[in-house]
């Protein structure tokens, strides 16, 4: 059966040197174009899944927010493929915070906008609160849990908002990691949920893109199931970011922000 996040299609499957048929369930993949007070920024292919928080994650990360509340209201088209997000006073943005056009290591998103306008406004964080490695271990496991998408089809990334006391607060999926971490963010900003103690959780990969995110959002940790890239760990040593990689099972790396582990 057809679900509104994936479709089922009819494949040949080979196992033990012969052919079966049976039924896939394949993940959603459609086009989103974010539009500010009725001007296009870019379009991405998304799950279609917590758009909203998607564009308000990637609009804030952009630094074309400066909060939730700077949102009046969106305008989702009828077949959700098109999002604008008006805000409060409803000036055209200014696309030069668009920087340049760089083409990314992320999934889900060819292209990633290198601003260095919001590079310059970020600073390194404070120390924050001391973390369990059970906590990463913990909360890792939960977010797994709860990625029905990828239970499914095998084919999304997932992303979640976690705190000390190893809580899940929030966990979404999507084709691509730089989305899903997007709505994970926008989620916190219009719930007004304060990051500065609490965990970014992800599956994917953590580019020096991911790291940025985390820094301008404010989160002091980072724990992926996957590898970090050597940029990636230079910026997160660079603002003081505690970032863990490879955390599966009974293990981890640490690869920066030691003092907020208890080591």
């Amino acid at each position: 059966m057809d679900n509104p996040l994936w479709r089922n299609f009819e494949i040949k499957k080979y196992k033990k040197e012969e052919f079966g048929t049976m039924e896939d369930s394949v993940v959603i993949e459609n086009p989103l174009t974010i539009m500010l007070n009725g001007f296009e920024i870019l379009t991405m292919q998304v799950t279609p899944q917590y758009q909203e928080e998607l564009a308000t994650g990637f609009l804030y990360g952009e630094g074309f927010l400066e909060s939730a509340g700077d949102i009046k209201h969106f305008k989702l088209n009828s077949d959700r493929t098109v999002i604008d997000v008006v805000t409060t006073d409803e000036k055209k943005p200014d696309l030069s915070r668009l920087g340049k056009r760089v083409l990314s290591s992320g999934c889900g998103r060819g292209f990633s906008f290198s601003s260095r306008k919001q590079r310059e406004k970020i600073t390194p964080l404070s120390g924050g609160p001391n973390f369990s490695p059970e906590v990463f271990l913990r909360q890792i496991g939960a977010m797994e849990k709860q990625g029905e998408i990828f239970a499914r089809t095998g084919g999304t990334h997932s992303a979640a908002i976690g705190n000390s006391a190893g809580d899940v607060l929030f966990s979404c999926e999507d084709i691509g990691r730089h989305n899903a971490v997007d709505k994970v963010f926008g989620w916190a900003l219009r719930n007004r949920v304060k990051l500065e103690d609490k965990i970014l959780l992800c599956s994917g990969r953590i580019s020096s893109e991911m790291v940025t995110k985390a820094i301008v959002s404010r989160v002091p940790v980072v724990v992926s199931r996957s590898a970090p890239t050597s940029q990636g760990v230079e910026t997160a040593r660079e603002f003081n970011l505690t970032l863990v990689g490879f955390c599966r099972g009974p293990r981890f790396n640490l690869y920066s922000g030691e003092e907020r582990v208890k080591l």
